[in-house]
C-alpha cells in the first residue's frame, strides 16, 4: 500500500469472546483507534484548534475471524471529500499481519461541527493535509 494510515492491534482477551474470536464490535474500536492515532500522528495539535466531528455512518463486511494474539493491521484511506459540506468517508481495512488475510472491510462516514453550535462547517484545511500523508481510496 503506498498511501495510507496504519494501525497495529493485537488481539486481547477484553477483545474476544471465551472461544478467543474477536468480537465484532471490537473492529469498530479499533477502527475509531486508528482514525483517532491518524489524526494525532498527522496534525500538530498544540497549533490546531480542532471543531467537534461526528461519525454519522458505520459499515463493516465480516471476511475471517480475528483470534486471541493475532496482530491485526488497520489500514486507513480517506475517500469522498466533500469540503465544504464537511463530509469526508474513511476507508478501512483489517489484515491479519501474519497471514494477510483480509479480515474485515468497511468504513465511517464523518461530519465536521461548530463544537459550539451544533452545525455542520467546512472540513478545515489542517485535516484536508491528510490528503497528502494518507492519500485517498483506491477506485
Amino acid at each position: 500500500m503506498a498511501k495510507g494510515y496504519v494501525y497495529e492491534h493485537v488481539v486481547t482477551p477484553q477483545d474476544a469472546t471465551v472461544q478467543g474470536m474477536a468480537y465484532d464490535g471490537s473492529y469498530v474500536e479499533w477502527a475509531c483507534t486508528a482514525r483517532e492515532r491518524m489524526i494525532i500522528d498527522h496534525i500538530d495539535m498544540t497549533r490546531f484548534t480542532w471543531p467537534g466531528f461526528l461519525t454519522g455512518e458505520i459499515y463493516l463486511r465480516y471476511i475471517s475471524p480475528a483470534f486471541l494474539n493475532d496482530r491485526v493491521e488497520v489500514r486507513v484511506t480517506i475517500g469522498e471529500v466533500v469540503s465544504e459540506k464537511g463530509r469526508a468517508r474513511l476507508a478501512f481495512r483489517f489484515v491479519n499481519k501474519a497471514s494477510q488475510q483480509l479480515l474485515a472491510e468497511g468504513h465511517q462516514v464523518i461530519f465536521f461541527a461548530d463544537p459550539a453550535t451544533g452545525k455542520r462547517i467546512p472540513i478545515p484545511d489542517e485535516f484536508l493535509k491528510l490528503l497528502d500523508v494518507v492519500g485517498t481510496e483506491a477506485t
